[in-house]
């Protein structure tokens, strides 16, 4: 019997890593590979506005509420999923921070984990056609984010995928052990196959920002900082010291993608019942190489870009404090003009403060399968600040060029 053709299922299609794998999944890793994408979001979003490739296989629906019942989730996707049977491969990048800004860590905990279950037993019921589910997790697997117990977490990179769990209770609220535990028990006697992909923090963009793309209201503020201040200004890291010397393996959300399309689909039998690292390189990528490329790209000073203090350099006040300057830009440079929300500021803060402890991870696993692919120091965000400037959300650097041109 022929092997049916691929369909794609995409759980988070407009979030920083499910939109990458709905925009890649139509083009990697061939052009024909898929038959049909169909990306989920909880919240509508039409095909004009998603900044997706105008492509007859894509479609998007939206209003599977995860956070529901499994039955109101079984009925949503079937009222909503024309031809859900001939779903073959299952992308579960859905995620929740509904609480992500209070004490209470173990609701977000519970709540992500209620929301893989949900995923994870609809589509093994509704999706006679499935052959491989996809769960992307992350460095916490590591412990690296669990900020209450650090004392308590021995973190000795380079980070290993056979590296052990956290122990309770400091491990206990890292949800992803639980996701991965579900869809083992959901997998038990089936013919279906699964993997779980861990990239570190992830660069990224996407056309309607959440707030975990901390890469654009960076790119708003060095831009903005530019434009008062003038070229050759010096723009200091924000964060403080510790953060700024650390290593770790910054993860591009195409890296991401590819990666995991390639073990689905390229690798299933390597891959299944796996977990895989992902990033840009093996090799650490600390913000004292990241930063000054960065300030560069904006024409800044990357001398003396070193923090000397210990704490957040508080730049989301000084971006509020110059909105009247921000709003004179996007008149003169006919940008678009964007709201950076108060939990994007705060998830931005919490990584620039809190992730202080080197946590490079080991691509020695995922290079064992054949995806090889990679990029130089500091190209992914040099990516995302292109699309942004292609986008008119940002200048491009032709534009800073004339200006400076024009004032010289």
């Amino acid at each position: 019997m022929a092997e049916s053709k691929n369909v794609a299922l995409i759980f988070g299609a407009s979030g920083i890593s499910g939109w990458a794998v709905t925009k890649c999944a139509l083009s990697y890793p061939t052009p024909t590979t898929f038959d049909r994408v169909i990306g989920l979001t909880n919240s509508p979003l039409s095909l004009e506005k998603s900044g997706l490739p105008q492509d007859p296989r894509l479609e998007l629906h939206h209003g599977v509420n995860l956070r529901g019942s499994l039955d109101e989730v079984l009925s949503k996707l079937q009222e909503k999923v024309p031809n859900l049977e001939d779903v073959t491969h299952v992308y579960y990048l859905a995620y929740s921070n509904a609480t992500a800004y209070s004490m209470d860590v173990m609701a977000i905990r519970d709540i992500n984990e209620g929301m893989t279950y949900n995923a994870v037993h609809a589509v093994d019921r509704l999706c006679k056609k499935l052959r491989f589910f996809v769960l992307q997790t992350g460095t916490n697997n590591y412990g690296v984010a669990v900020f209450r117990f650090q004392e308590h977490i021995v973190i000795d990179p380079p980070l290993s995928e056979d590296n052990p769990r956290i122990p309770s209770p400091w491990g206990d609220e890292i949800f992803y052990y639980a996701q991965v535990d579900l869809i083992k028990k959901a997998n038990k006697g089936k013919s279906w196959k699964w993997c779980e992909v861990r990239p570190d923090q992830i660069i990224g963009h996407v056309p309607i920002p959440t707030s975990m793309t901390y890469v654009e209201p960076l790119a708003l503020y060095l831009m903005l900082y530019r434009y008062v201040n003038g070229p050759g200004a010096t723009a200091v890291f924000p964060g403080p010291y510790t953060n700024y010397i650390h290593t770790h393996t910054p993860s591009s959300q195409d890296i991401i993608a590819h990666s995991e399309l390639y073990l689905s689909v390229v690798k299933p039998g390597q891959a299944h019942g796996e977990a895989f690292n992902t990033a840009d390189s093996a090799s650490p990528a600390p913000w004292t190489l990241v930063w000054p490329k960065m300030c560069e790209y904006f024409g800044l000073n990357a001398e003396g870009a070193s923090p000397e203090d210990k704490g957040w350099k508080d730049i989301d006040k000084w971006w509020i404090a110059h909105q009247d300057d921000y709003k004179k830009m996007c008149k003169e440079y006919d940008l678009r003009p964007r709201e950076i929300s108060e939990a994007t500021w705060i998830f931005l803060a919490s990584g620039f403060s809190f992730l202080g402890r080197n946590r490079e991870m080991s691509l020695d696993k995922i290079r064992s399968v054949g995806f090889m692919e990679e990029y130089p120091v500091a190209y992914g965000y040099f990516r995302v600040f292109d699309h942004l400037a292609q986008e008119k959300i940002i200048i491009s650097k032709e534009a800073w060029t004339s200006r400076d041109i024009i004032q010289d």
